[in-house]
């Protein structure tokens, strides 16, 4: 790993650390811990920046290569965003630099995960990203945050125990933690095909594919949505990396037949299945955070089509595409709800109805989100779908682009029925629940966030050259 990679993890990872301390000493108010995060924010893009060039070190844990370097940037850009729509929301509460703190030390461990080449810093990272979102999910702390996050804390403790089990087996059989150990004894030896089938159970419940997709939305129901857009954007988008690193690093060979084939029916067969049960759950919901969660599901099932490509050096480029995009429209749709709620107290597809007309500027940036995550160009989502399902057809597996087609296109009704909502009907709130004169101060993180969806809609070179040089490295 690059020094001032580190570095930058580091500084991170410490501001979040003292920010409460700091807080306790001098009592600081919201907007000093924002000041005081945000600094560490820039510190950590511009030490990134630079980590093409410094020092190596912890080189058998962690690699810093172009794609950590820009889904790290990507990262840091994601993460402040939310802190920043987060903190207008919560800037009342007397936790409020808790959390703030609370969301550095998560980031920091996303990009320890992205950067993770070995299953021990694997482990340690997924677990400093997942171990302050304990705490926040907790935050409101009502019946519905309490049973959130009890099932959050048990099926996040299942998954790093379904790791962990099956890292166990394969250093028992193997004598070593290396991803590329999996590839020598994976289809040789029962034990460490058992092994490879628990580490992606593991994986399975951090990314909320099918059958492991239960828990995520009831948990990004109960908890604020803030928490949640945290949980299903950039974690879930660190946990795609991590697990790209871990299949196409144990395979470092393409090609028809062999170790590729029987993964490619295991990864098709789970993607089917995941964005098949996450769309038709998503139409019957009415409540507009179960539905950004299910969708969530869904989303999951089209990286994994990529995954199951894995026999054509395009589903890098598809698994890196769609977890860019996913990261910021997920992220940024469940911002949007969480402002929608704190504004208007609206939660369910009723409560939307003529929000177009109430909030126009906030309901065209939704509307952007929705679009993306929908797949209509010129959007983000468009090209990552593009690349996916190129990546299926080039791997001689039509049949599950087809799928993935018609899951796509399915799930346009939902989102388009949140709209029609919004546009189409006339308004059933009558006056907002917290009428802020700084309103529209949250608009600018949300609108530089559709700014970058659009960007990378047409912008495909950055992601594209990281994919070459990952596949270049195999």
């Amino acid at each position: 790993m690059n020094v001032n990679f580190l570095t930058a993890v580091m500084v991170l990872a410490l501001t979040g650390a003292f920010l409460p301390v700091i807080n306790r000493i001098f009592r600081i108010t919201g907007l000093a811990g924002v000041a005081i995060s945000s600094v560490g924010y820039v510190a950590g893009i511009l030490l990134i920046a630079i980590s093409d060039s410094g020092n190596e070190i912890l080189n058998n844990f962690f690699v810093t290569d172009e794609v950590s370097r820009l889904i790290g940037v990507l990262i840091i850009l994601a993460s402040w965003m939310l802190m920043s729509v987060l903190y207008w929301i919560l800037n009342k509460d007397k936790y409020v630099n808790e959390i703030i703190g609370a969301v550095l030390i998560s980031t920091a461990g996303a990009l320890l995960l992205i950067s993770s080449t070995n299953f021990v810093s694997l482990i340690i990272s997924m677990e400093l990203m997942t171990m302050p979102t304990y705490l926040m999910v907790l935050f409101v702390f009502d019946d519905r945050a309490i049973e959130a996050g009890i099932k959050y804390f048990f099926n996040g403790t299942l998954a790093v125990g379904m790791l962990l089990f099956g890292v166990s087996l394969l250093y028992a059989m193997t004598g070593s933690f290396e991803f590329s150990v999996l590839a020598q004894k994976l289809f040789k030896d029962p034990l460490v095909m058992l092994a490879a089938v628990f580490i992606l159970a593991g994986f399975g419940f951090k990314i909320t594919a099918f059958p492991f997709h239960f828990w995520g939305p009831d948990v990004y129901d109960g908890t604020c949505p803030g928490v949640a857009a945290l949980l299903t954007g950039i974690s879930k988008s660190a946990a795609f990396i991590a697990l790209m690193r871990v299949v196409f690093e144990s395979l470092p060979l393409f090609g028809e037949g062999g170790m590729s084939h029987q993964l490619t029916i295991i990864f098709a067969i789970i993607a089917a299945i995941t964005m098949t049960v996450g769309n038709l759950l998503a139409l019957a919901q009415r409540r507009v955070s179960r539905i950004l969660a299910y969708s969530s599901v869904a989303h999951a099932g089209y990286t994994l089509v990529a995954f199951a490509a894995l026999s054509t050096p395009l589903s890098v480029t598809g698994i890196l595409y769609h977890s860019v995009a996913y990261m910021f429209m997920k992220t940024a749709a469940f911002l949007c709800f969480a402002v929608l709620l704190f504004v208007w107290g609206a939660k369910t597809m009723d409560d939307y109805k003529g929000l177009g007309k109430r909030e126009p500027i906030l309901a065209a940036l939704f509307l952007v989100f929705l679009l993306s995550l929908a797949g209509v160009p010129p959007m983000a989502g468009f090209i990552s779908k593009v690349f996916v399902f190129t990546a299926a057809v080039k791997a001689g597996m039509l049949w599950l682009a087809l799928i993935g087609l018609l899951n796509s296109a399915f799930s346009v009704a939902y989102y388009i029925w949140i709209a029609k909502q919004m546009y189409l009907e006339e308004p059933t709130l009558e006056k907002p629940v917290n009428d802020r004169k700084d309103r529209n101060l949250v608009l600018i993180p949300l609108g530089l966030m559709a700014a970058i969806l659009i960007l990378f809609g047409i912008w495909v070179n950055p992601v594209l050259n990281a994919a070459g040089q990952f596949v270049s490295g195999l």
